[in-house]
């Protein structure tokens, strides 16, 4: 099931300001496209990978609300999103933390898996 968010979440994702012009190299053009996160209870998600390496991310869980934009890059068999003004991906980021610090995503098939905070407990990026 594909979950959706309402309101200023989902217009944030779209509607919020570009990232500056030259700043992420184009990504695999495979990979390009919207995702929605499945398998993570009382959790909504979306990601959105762009051709020119950009990305724009946003997740709900309760009361806490995260939004982040960057670059994106593969490396090998992993994507990592990188939010703006960091030089890499968190590999411990959680729905639980209070801001976006980015997310290694392993790539299985059409899907990204977000393996949380290396705990086990996965989640799968879907289009």
């Amino acid at each position: 099931m594909r979950l959706r968010f309402a309101g200023a979440l989902a217009g944030a994702l779209f509607c919020g300001m570009p990232v500056a012009a030259n700043a992420c190299q184009p990504g695999d053009a495979r990979l390009v496209g919207h995702y929605y996160l499945n398998g993570v209870m009382e959790v909504g998600s979306e990601l959105l990978l762009k051709k020119d390496g950009s990305f724009e991310f946003a997740l709900a869980y309760g009361a806490n609300d995260q939004y982040g934009k960057g670059c994106w890059v593969r490396k090998g068999s992993t994507v990592e999103v990188i939010p703006a003004g960091r030089g890499s991906a968190s590999t411990h980021h959680t729905p639980d933390d209070r801001g976006f610090s980015g997310l290694v995503l392993t790539v299985s098939g059409s899907r990204l898996v977000w393996d949380i905070n290396g705990s086990g407990h996965k989640g799968r990026f879907e289009k």
